[in-house]
């Protein structure tokens, strides 16, 4: 599918450069094209376990709370994951991989 919207864009500039295809049609093509890269690089993050939430705070020398207020969550929320009485949501979840991947300073606004 990436390949036949690349091909359309191409044809679009060759259009436009004719005065046969507005620039816009260009730019909204552009814009897909680098959209579908983005798109293609998001991934599906696997589930943590309450063991793997726990040494990634400890890691980090990051107490319940202090990881619930980076997260945005509530302390109880992330007691719960640790103790596998609940999963970390979707959101939450990514942002934890963040912090395992990049370290807690990614979450600083």
């Amino acid at each position: 599918m990436s390949n036949k919207l690349e091909n359309m864009l191409e044809l679009a500039k060759e259009l436009h450069q004719v005065d046969a295809a507005p620039k816009s049609l260009v730019t909204d093509l552009e814009q897909k094209v680098g959209n579908r890269k983005i798109n293609n690089k998001i991934k599906i993050v696997p589930m943590m376990s309450g063991a793997q939430i726990k040494q990634l705070r400890a890691q980090y020398g990051m107490s319940q709370a202090m990881l619930a207020l980076a997260l945005g969550m509530s302390k109880e929320s992330v007691s719960k994951w640790e103790r596998e009485e609940k999963k970390p949501s979707g959101p939450a979840l990514r942002m934890l991989h963040l912090i395992e991947q990049r370290g807690p300073e990614i979450l600083i606004i």
